[in-house]
């Protein structure tokens, strides 16, 4: 990191800060590129200070990362300053589903690896949003049961708890979007293409349920993984302030929203690249 960038744990499990650093708009260099990778596929999640980038500027700055991957539904519009970033903003909580854990583009065989989160109005108190380290869960599960887990696939759905049904609420966009996201397969347990370790690949929003095994034990495989994504030891709960910054691993890192704003108001501008 550069003279004068301090990184700093989190939790055992996951995150780390970095303070101390100032996006000025002007090239990132391939060493400070390096680092923050580096540190992003160790740490799954990084936290930067308010002030670090601005509304207009910290999309530039996430690009660093990989091409941005664009997706939005009805009722996540382009943020107006930046039309590299979309809007999740608590007057639309009726229609996200981003209060269950979830990995962003959860949904499709080809998830974006990264997203990035800029506090654009918090509330005076709530709002905060968990992450989870799934590749922490994955490694401190029973290595019988880890073993066991690395044979089976799952089926990934995008409404599997309504995130269509809810979202377009409009029949026949609905019916188009069933079309766009079709359900599709994939291993339960997954390896990262760039550190080598295994993490826990399904969340609570998305997957439907595993195959080869009855429906009571799929929701009971299931409901050991979920608990574990969801325990203290593998979480850090993230308390947002205006102007605040968060890049996350998206492969490995899952997150929510809590929906405590005390009547304030919470809008954040996201953006996802790829690796």
């Amino acid at each position: 990191m550069p003279a004068g960038v301090r990184v700093t744990l989190l939790k055992p499990a996951v995150g780390a800060r970095i303070s101390g650093f100032r996006f000025d708009g002007k090239p990132i260099n391939d060493s400070f590129r390096a680092a923050l990778r580096d540190v992003l596929h160790n740490r799954g999640l990084v936290v930067f200070e308010p002030g670090t980038v601005t509304a207009e500027n910290f999309t530039q700055f996430a690009g660093i990362l990989g091409e941005f991957f664009h997706y939005a539904g009805p009722h996540t519009p382009r943020a107006p300053e930046n039309p590299e970033a979309t809007m999740i903003d608590s007057l639309k909580d009726k229609n996200l589903r981003n209060h269950i854990w979830h990995a962003d583009g959860g949904f499709r065989a080809d998830a974006p690896a990264f997203t990035a989160l800029f506090a654009k109005q918090c509330p005076e108190a709530g709002g905060d949003t968990m992450f989870s380290n799934a590749n922490w869960v994955y490694e401190n599960l029973p290595p019988l049961l880890a073993a066991y887990m690395e044979t089976l696939t799952v089926i990934q759905s995008a409404d599997a708890t309504g995130h269509i049904t809810d979202r377009y609420l409009d029949a026949e966009e609905a019916k188009q979007a069933r079309m766009r996201m079709p359900p599709f397969e994939m291993p339960l347990i997954r390896v990262h293409p760039v550190t080598g370790r295994k993490w826990v690949a399904v969340n609570e929003s998305y997957a439907a349920y595993i195959q080869g095994v009855s429906r009571i034990m799929s929701q009971n495989l299931l409901g050991i993984l979920f608990d574990s994504i969801k325990s203290a030891e593998a979480t850090v709960r993230h308390e947002w302030q205006a102007g605040a910054l968060a890049i996350w691993d998206n492969r490995v890192v899952q997150h929510k929203g809590i929906k405590d704003y005390g009547g304030g108001r919470r809008i954040l501008y996201r953006a996802t690249m790829t690796a």
